[in-house]
């Protein structure tokens, strides 16, 4: 363990010390370009040049307070995987807050000097693009050192199911945690087949003293709600008698979307469930904007596209090249979808309504390409435009599937609480076709209870430019 916290302080120390370069760099290149670069003869400059040394002067205040507001940030968090995505988003933020505290701070100075407005905007713009290619070198070189590192810690998994199999994913794709899981130790019951794990299952939760006097084991984690409470604090006290640190995973989706506000009514509190942010009529409306916006542009720009595809559907198969299907959206209403046929006519005629999966058979050649792309969905500007979806939101279901989900999954109809959208935040982490159902809803609900204009910005970008599985699980279901 003091092996691993001397890894952490002195990586910890190498980005600190690259940051504070980055940021002197930043501001060298911003003063160049600003006053002595080409651009100055497009952008004259009137007032004179200030000298370098008054913005070297400044320079351990512009360094605190950007340390500062980074790690309010979580960008010295060493144990976490981030992805590229998240790193630049964040960057963004962080850069943009520190130089909006510094101009703030000038206010305080009193002198005849004056900061360049100019020269803040190029620090603004190289501070994110030095930051962001740093953060991707370091996490490749940090990878690097933990893997040479080969000191972990044991971890042993007290139950089964998704949460484990995540957890001993994130633990085996990301060295930085220092820590290997030795095995699984499953709850009595369940079925899983031990295959279905990326390493081994070495018996039940009921042989977990006997395991840990075999194997040397540093950490249980109990990975599941339903252990019984009696049989969990005997597992607690069995660790803290054999120097084993023990941690609970607890039912993190549902902390998340419980939050609770209490109102007062004449002296008698009344708990209920928070106001989502899009009850909020301003936030209803700068959603729709950017809705009407988004969803024209993309239409002008997609409609070469779409000709093509729709070309592909009529040339290659029978039918109509649109398909217009029913879905339930906001507040259970119900619409009608717009798509580009993918299927023959009338597939579920004889099967009834099926689940989409990954690799629907029943498509046609060029719809199993259309739907590789979610070229077929590019209709759905159409269902933004006129108001029966949005941009960003929760992915609109069939009224059938939705009667038969609403009463075996909690909370599923909360998400018909918002208008459905063309894609949302379980889209952009993987969890799309024939996933499970359940984690969709716990993200879309957590999309609910989180929204804001730059979250719908950054879930259409990561679905416009990033194909692979967002990590997501150490911003939702952090360790830490």
């Amino acid at each position: 363990m003091t092996q691993i916290r001397r890894h952490t302080a002195f990586l910890t120390l190498i980005t600190l010390v690259v940051d504070g370069l980055i940021l002197y760099a930043s501001m060298v290149a911003a003063f160049w370009i600003s006053f002595f670069s080409p651009l100055t003869e497009i952008f004259p400059v009137t007032k004179g040049i200030p000298p370098l040394a008054a913005y070297q002067q400044a320079y351990p205040v512009i360094l605190a307070v950007f340390l500062v507001v980074f790690k309010s940030f979580h960008l010295y968090r060493r144990k976490t995987y981030y992805s590229s995505s998240w790193h630049f988003f964040t960057i963004v933020k962080a850069v943009t807050v520190a130089l909006f505290s510094l101009m703030a701070l000038t206010f305080l100075y009193r002198e005849d000097f004056t900061y360049s407005r100019r020269m803040l905007a190029y620090s603004w713009l190289f501070s994110i693009i030095l930051f962001t290619v740093s953060r991707r070198v370091l996490d490749k070189l940090e990878t690097q050192v933990w893997k040479r590192n080969k000191k972990f810690r044991q971890i042993i998994l007290l139950g089964g199911g998704e949460i484990a199999r995540r957890l001993a994913d994130n633990f085996s794709s990301n060295p930085r945690w220092g820590a290997e899981v030795a095995g699984i130790l499953r709850l009595n019951g369940e079925e899983d087949p031990a295959e279905s794990y990326p390493i081994p299952v070495l018996g039940t939760v009921d042989e977990f003293e006997e395991i840990i006097r075999r194997i040397p084991v540093d950490e249980a984690i109990i990975t599941r709600l339903d252990l019984p409470h009696r049989r969990g604090m005997e597992i607690i006290l069995t660790c803290e008698k054999n120097l084993v640190a023990v941690r609970l995973v607890p039912d993190v989706f549902s902390i998340l979307t419980s939050q609770v506000e209490v109102v007062n009514l004449d002296g008698v509190p009344l708990v209920g469930l928070q106001t989502l942010p899009l009850h909020s009529a301003w936030n209803r409306f700068m959603k729709r904007a950017f809705d009407l916006v988004g969803a024209s542009l993309g239409l002008i720009l997609t409609a070469p596209v779409l000709l093509l595809c729709a070309a592909a559907v009529k040339l290659t198969s029978r039918g109509p090249v649109f398909y217009r299907q029913e879905r339930l959206g906001e507040n259970g209403k119900r619409f009608k979808l717009y798509k580009l046929r993918t299927m023959p006519v009338d597939t579920e005629k004889s099967s009834g309504p099926v689940l989409p999966c990954r690799d629907d058979p029943r498509a046609t050649p060029v719809g199993k390409l259309l739907r590789r792309f979610s070229l077929d969905e590019l209709p759905q500007l159409w269902n933004v435009i006129r108001g029966d979806m949005s941009l960003v939101g929760p992915r609109p279901e069939r009224p059938v599937f939705v009667e038969r989900f609403k009463e075996s999954i909690p909370r599923y109809m909360s998400r018909h609480q918002v208008k459905s959208g063309l894609t949302g935040w379980a889209q952009v982490n993987g969890l799309r076709g024939d996933t499970s159902i359940r984690m969709r809803v716990k993200y879309d609900l957590y999309y609910l209870e989180n929204w804001s204009l730059f979250l719908d910005l950054k879930i259409i970008l990561l679905t416009l430019f990033s194909r692979r599985v967002h990590q997501i699980s150490s911003r939702i279901l952090p360790l830490r």
